[in-house]
């Protein structure tokens, strides 16, 4: 019986949602700035800032000698 009353009910939702190339463009890119704000304000992985501050030491070596 819940069977039917789910079935019922998905009948009734569209197979799909048109939108405008304009909307597309407008979502993807509040999705994508979201997104980039997110990763600007998360901290670095270990590995990853280890690797930053080999080249740090390196950069810092090589632009001291004359």
């Amino acid at each position: 019986m819940q069977q039917s009353n789910n079935h019922h009910w998905a009948k009734q939702i569209p197979n799909s949602l048109n939108f405008s190339q304009e909307q597309v463009t407008l979502i993807l890119g509040h999705s994508l700035r979201s997104q980039y704000q997110v990763l600007l304000a998360s901290e670095l992985p270990d590995h990853l800032q280890a690797l930053v501050e080999q080249f740090e030491k390196k950069h810092a070596s090589s632009s001291s000698s004359p």
